[in-house]
């Protein structure tokens, strides 16, 4: 059947609002309500405006929804849920708490309705649990979001409803679950998987407490984010103000990921040295804490002596591998002129670089950064040697700070720019190459420049080729555990045996156990953990339909079936990569194997081998259990 006038505008609105044009949007839906005067018109007029920034507007749309005789109000939860959020954005907190107050009574009222005739509620209708949690963020009423997901706990059918619950516990000091909760919705954003790891973090007092709010940032603006921080002072007034950006931040210092280096150390600096007294706190804590890196220390005990809080020379105790160690940290200055004896030093270091010994090379160089100052073509050289030996990353740390510190010396981004290439990032040296004001260089360093360019052009391969080729590696290093003998009934432990260590990794973070020191104690506890009654029950409850629907289809066929029957009904493992402890499997299959749920092997089945999906043994009485009660 074709639709309607009013349908077309409706759909063609919702459009506009999921692109962000809610002037758009709020045009249509106009348009829809002059149609026909529905609730569903002016509920979405209404929130098109209160996005566009109309809250009052929005409030006038509202009012005919309520403000009818008993047997005519239309308004429904997200009608109310709505008024709620204009009058908060207004500053008129109790009238919103009143709105939101009636967006609650209304909702239960209709879950009482559909329980009185034996119906589940639509899915429409549970929907309504998301905007009404809205609507209590935006009163600032942490606790109360949290209680509203637990009130519907069985409704909810949105992962926003299990951030906004995390979001609120993390505010409340409950760490620990809201890591469970933003776990349980990782595949949804890998921004969640670093969330939970920052939460995890402030659990241990590995990270100072904070508040952050329910918003959130597209990939794109945190990027701009985190670039306008290095250099602009408002920038960071602005954004340290907001907690979900030093969510966001704390997860680079974490992460430590190759190609995030350069980040996770201005973040690191940047959140230390003008974080106030919450930067101090956490720059002592990376000091003491065994969850940060000893890069990350390192970092966190420069920035600590240049706000002065470590004194130079001062012995000053940091816990690195669970060992306590006591180092001195001192200030060494940079001089951008001339220097008798650093340059001799140079010359000797290219010199033996020239006769095949950089190495020596190196430390003849690393030991003018013990000095109390280094001259720029010392810092220089360092970096050219040690990109000669393919030592990419210490290259970058230097590069990184020269950069930081001339950030137009044309040196500078040409070195910076030919690093870059070196390390397969083309585009990233395109772009500081062209940075480079090229008016009164002299001739040799243009020919350096033009050398540059041509190598640009001609490089193979392409950023791109590497990357898909980095991605067929990862499928193909994912089949080669697919491949892996597998009894039709494994043990827990034995279906864990088959998982690379990255995987135990990633699995121990979805059910926030701190991964143990060997594997075979990784093992263990995993298994441990998965064999509890009260643990199932939690992991169960938090699986989604289609999850639970596959663990249904492999009981009613005994707790295990053939590969491609099992995909064939519920998706393959395709694109899920190798690299879960980074980028979690969004396959409904590989997202039960990462939790020990289900395992994947090739097994001997009458003398032939074949792939197949499986449930532990131990688990299948559990999960029978579970879903028969």
């Amino acid at each position: 059947m074709k639709p309607n006038k009013t349908e077309e505008l409706l759909a063609h609105g919702r459009q506009l609002m999921d692109g962000g044009d809610f002037q758009g949007a709020a045009q249509d839906f106009a348009a829809c309500l002059e149609e026909e005067d529905t609730i569903t018109a002016r509920n979405n007029l209404a929130i098109s405006l209160f996005m566009g920034g109309q809250a009052e507007r929005a409030l006038e749309i509202l009012e005919p929804a309520w403000n009818a005789a008993e047997e005519d109000r239309r308004a429904n939860p997200f009608t109310y849920a709505t008024a709620a959020r204009c009058c908060a954005a207004l500053g008129r907190k109790e009238e919103a708490r009143q709105w939101l107050n009636e967006a609650i009574q209304n909702f239960d009222k209709g879950l009482e309705g559909f329980s009185r005739l034996l119906l589940q509620p639509p899915i429409f209708y549970r929907e309504y649990t998301v905007s009404i949690m809205r609507a209590a963020a935006d009163v600032s009423d942490d606790r109360e979001v949290f209680e509203l997901y637990r009130r519907w706990e069985s409704e909810h059918v949105s992962w926003e409803n299990r951030h906004m619950a995390a979001v609120a516990c993390f505010n409340l000091g409950r760490y620990k679950r809201a890591a469970g909760l933003w776990s349980s919705i990782a595949q949804v954003n890998r921004s969640f998987a670093d969330m939970q790891r920052v939460a995890f973090l402030a659990e241990r007092g590995a990270i100072p407490p904070f508040t952050m709010g329910y918003g959130a940032y597209t990939p794109e603006e945190v990027q701009a984010i985190v670039k306008s921080i290095a250099y602009d002072k408002e920038a960071r007034r602005r954004y340290f103000q907001d907690g979900y950006v030093l969510m966001i931040l704390l997860s680079y210092i974490l992460n430590e990921r190759r190609e995030e280096k350069k980040m996770a150390e201005m973040v690191t600096r940047s959140l230390i040295v003008y974080g106030g007294e919450w930067g101090k706190e956490l720059g002592q804590r990376i000091l003491t804490s065994p969850s940060y890196s000893l890069e990350a220390k390192m970092r966190a005990a420069q920035a600590l002596v240049e706000l002065g809080v470590l004194k130079e020379e001062e012995p000053v105790e940091i816990l690195v591998d669970g060992e306590k160690h006591v180092v001195e940290f001192k200030r060494t200055e940079l001089v951008f002129g001339p220097d008798k004896e650093q340059d001799a030093i140079v010359d000797k270091a290219y010199e033996l670089q020239r006769k095949g010994f950089t190495e020596a090379g190196i430390e003849l160089l690393r030991g003018l950064q013990q000095k109390d100052r280094i001259t720029f073509r010392a810092m220089m050289a360092l970096a050219n040697l040690l990109r000669s030996k393919k030592r990419l990353d210490e290259a970058l740390e230097i590069m990184s700070f020269l950069e930081e510190l001339a950030p137009k010396d044309p040196v500078v981004l040409f070195n910076y720019a030919a690093l870059l290439l070196q390390m397969g990032k083309k585009d990233e040296a395109r772009s500081y190459l062209g940075k480079i004001d090229r008016k009164g260089l002299g001739e040799d360093f243009l020919k350096k420049l033009k050398w540059l360019e041509i190598q640009l052009e001609e490089f193979i391969p392409s950023i791109r080729a590497v990357e898909e080729a980095v991605a067929l590696q990862q499928e193909e290093a994912r089949r080669r555990i697919e491949e892996k003998p597998l009894p039709v009934d494994p043990s827990c432990r034995r279906g864990l045996k088959n998982m690379p260590a990255n995987w135990l990794d990633a699995a121990c973070f979805e059910y926030d156990l701190e991964p143990a020191r060997l594997r075979s104690e990784r093992e263990r506890q995993l298994a441990e953990h998965l064999s509890s009654r009260d643990n199932m029950r939690r992991i169960v409850a938090e699986l989604d339909q289609e999850e639970q629907g596959l663990l249904n289809f492999l009981l009613e066929k005994g707790g295990w079936s053939r590969l491609n029957v099992v995909t064939r009904k519920f998706g393959p493992l395709q694109g899920d990569g190798f690299s879960w402890e980074e980028l979690g499997p969004k396959s409904l299959l590989g997202r039960l194997w990462l939790k020990g749920l289900v395992m994947v092997g090739k097994a001997n089945l009458a003398g032939r081998q074949a792939r197949i999906s499986t449930i532990p043994v131990e688990l299948r009485p559990l999960l029978r259990e579970i879903f028969t009660n």
